[in-house]
């Protein structure tokens, strides 16, 4: 785009943050559905761009057109192709070298003259665009199709490079437009070079902005190349010439495959190398020439099933083991076909991206994914509200916050359900101290050097802590860290500063903690396994989740939804429950709380007959429970006790449930206590209902 004082950044994408991304679609919005907004004040889109919008909406262009009807006639057309027919010619061989890597990547060239007339197009054809409107002759100016790449650059007279929220119309919503002028001995404008790419998704990677920028100095090189190229050919310096620009044009292309960090192979139908760029030359070990009569099946598995894709001649991609002198590597490879204008297929272009680099990219990109909110909790009982009350209290504050409950009860559940009201944009990530060896928890906790020991990565890694930057690091079972890592992390805590193992220097990082544990924290400090200063850090904030056997009526809550929330995912009719199996799902004790109530649910569905869930369809662990016993104690006295009060509440429930005539919830209610202790009760004194 255009720097403050007109000149060109060609950094482009490069400096695209999600923010800004966003910040310029609401712009667009906010533009387009209020004539009162000038955006001109927008501080995420462009002056210029801002100035084509004002421009194009008072020139009356539809942004949500899609169709481009306004076209020269047919004696227009002669005219204008006869005046440009050494520039169309020239660049038509251009197009032509380039026009495999430019088919199979998906782009798509354009050539306009100066007032924004179609002369040539190639490459990969946009999807729901009939044919015709890229035909020569059809007008794309800012009085047709609003503000777009080449629009900006007739006007401007220098390279543009805009992304989809930029663009004006519909149309190109979709696109990435990066354009350059052509111009004649005099610095007059002849025409716009146009090269369309499509926008993946995340559009905001990394590698993706560096290869949008190499696609802005490509057509920089291109309409240069054909400037040189008019020039020449004006003073009869033909056959030399051509060949030494498009060599010069060849070799942009090549430079720009240099910098992109894939391993780019093109092939042919055989598997036979025809070329390849830095990277794929690292990836075989290989020197520029030692090309020559290399097949790309040397290097694959015996099993490899690579050139049978190549030979389908459709787009798709295959993990495979690359064999060297070296070693055996595993790359995904994206496959795209090369085929002649009669779709005959003649080769591919391979992509090469390491699967330990992918790996890294989504475990150093997107963490963790924290999906659940406060309102996905599911409960009706006063010990879940009071709980989910007072945890969103605390996910308004900054303090570090300890969870503390059974196994089953929930903790990450709450634990994700803070960080989304807390700091959802930032990255989730989640740490088992328990489920980590404990000579590995150093290195995902806080990362490594590249040889900082054997078998690291080259690169080294990013620990967990840094991959929490800007967001939130989940200690579970945090009772199970190892007692020497305990104090550096009570270090990081307190300094928010990471070093990772082998490093020399600390990196600052931004992260909230929460930490949870299903044990007794207090007893293991004075077992001295785990360190009083981290828990009282830890310990600002505390939340104890009650246990499924103190949440009142919430088991017949959370079984019904479970069974739901189940069978609509396997499509099955949802099953009735038979009274029997409803009060020994509503009496048992549930030691595993909510996951074992989840658990068991699914075993019953799937065991279940004639739509039904009967007593002997639930796991044989809660048909087995006994109840009845005083705590698993002999005692004569203490059950001597027991029978005298049971004696009384047994008479208390049967007069209950005479007076509300056996309506089980209406004699709870008179009785003060919740519907599942009533079921347990009067199985446990086995009263007739």
């Amino acid at each position: 785009m255009l720097s403050e004082n007109g000149s060109v950044a060609l950094h482009g994408l490069q400096f695209v943050t999600k923010e800004r991304w966003e910040a310029m679609t609401q712009n667009r919005e906010r533009f387009l559905k209020n004539e009162s907004e000038n955006p001109c004040d927008f501080s995420a889109i462009n002056q210029a761009v801002a100035e084509s919008w004002i421009r194009s909406r008072n020139l009356g262009i539809d942004p949500f057109q899609t169709r481009i009807d306004k076209s020269l006639n047919s004696k227009e057309l002669e005219g204008l192709l006869d005046k440009n027919k050494l520039l169309i010619n020239i660049t038509q061989k251009l197009f032509n070298s380039f026009k495999s890597l430019v088919d199979s990547s998906g782009y798509s060239l354009y050539l306009f003259d100066k007032n924004g007339v179609l002369l040539l197009f190639t490459g990969a054809f946009p999807q729901n665009v009939d044919y015709d409107r890229l035909m020569p002759g059809k007008i794309f100016n800012e009085s047709t199709v609003g503000t777009c790449s080449h629009v900006l650059s007739m006007r401007y007279r220098c390279p543009i490079q805009i992304i989809g929220p930029e663009q004006y119309s519909i149309y190109y919503q979709n696109m990435i437009g990066s354009s350059a002028p052509i111009q004649d001995e005099k610095g007059e404008l002849i025409a716009t070079l146009v090269l369309n790419q499509e926008l993946i998704n995340p559009v905001l990677d990394s590698n993706y902005q560096k290869l949008c920028i190499h696609t802005l100095g490509l057509i920089i090189a291109m309409a240069e190349a054909i400037q040189v190229q008019i020039e020449l050919e004006k003073n009869n310096q033909y056959v030399s010439s051509v060949n030494k620009d498009l060599r010069l044009a060849y070799d942009t292309l090549e430079a720009t495959l240099d910098c992109i960090d894939e391993g780019i192979v093109n092939v042919d139908q055989t598997g036979q190398v025809i070329r390849m760029n830095q990277q794929g030359l690292q990836i075989f070990n290989l020197k520029p020439g030692q090309i020559a009569g290399k097949n790309i099946r040397d290097f694959l598995d015996a099993n490899s099933s690579l050139m049978e894709f190549v030979a389908k001649g459709e787009k798709s991609s295959v993990e495979e083991m690359i064999c060297t002198n070296k070693d055996e590597q595993s790359y995904l490879i994206e496959i795209h076909p090369v085929l002649t204008q009669n779709t005959q297929l003649t080769g591919a272009i391979l992509r090469f991206n390491h699967v330990k680099k992918i790996n890294a990219m989504v475990n150093s990109r997107s963490g963790a994914i924290a999906k659940y909110k406060f309102a996905d909790i599911i409960g009706e009982s006063k010990a879940i509200k009071e709980v989910i009350e007072l945890g969103n209290r605390f996910a308004g504050l900054q303090e570090t916050i300890l969870l503390s409950g059974e196994s089953g009860t929930g903790k990450e559940i709450f634990a994700q359900a803070i960080h989304n009201r807390r700091c959802s944009q930032g990255p989730f990530i989640a740490v088992n101290c328990s489920a980590l060896p404990r000579d590995l928890i150093e290195c995902e906790l806080f990362g490594y050097e590249g040889g900082s020991f054997t078998g690291a990565d080259r690169s080294g890694r990013p620990g967990k802590i840094e991959l929490a930057n800007g967001g939130t690091l989940f200690l579970d079972e945090i009772g199970d860290m190892p007692l020497e890592l305990q104090p550096v992390l009570l270090r990081v805590i307190e300094n928010k500063q990471v070093i990772r193992i082998g490093g020399r220097n600390y990196k600052k990082v931004d992260f909230n903690i929460i930490a949870a544990t299903n044990k007794d924290l207090k007893k293991i400090m004075e077992e001295d396994l785990f360190r009083k200063d981290l828990f009282f850090r830890l310990s600002v904030l505390m939340l104890k989740l009650p246990a499924l056997r103190d949440r009142e009526n919430d088991v017949e809550i959370l079984s019904n939804y479970f069974i739901k929330k189940y069978c609509q995912k396997v499509g099955r009719k949802t099953p009735l429950i038979h009274a029997e199996a409803r009060e020994k799902i509503l009496s048992y004790s549930w030691p595993g709380n909510v996951r074992q109530l989840e658990n068991a649910m699914i075993y019953a569905i799937n065991v279940s007959k004639d739509n039904t869930i009967t007593l002997n369809c639930l796991p044989d662990n809660i048909l087995s429970e006994k109840t009845g016993k005083f705590n698993g104690k002999d005692s004569t006295e203490e059950e001597n006790i027991l029978l005298s009060i049971a004696s009384w509440e047994k008479t208390a429930i049967q007069v209950a449930l005479m007076r509300a005539n056996d309506n089980i919830l209406v004699a709870a209610e008179m009785l003060e206590i919740s519907k599942a202790t009533l079921y347990r009760k009067i199985k446990e004194y086995n009263i007739k209902v």
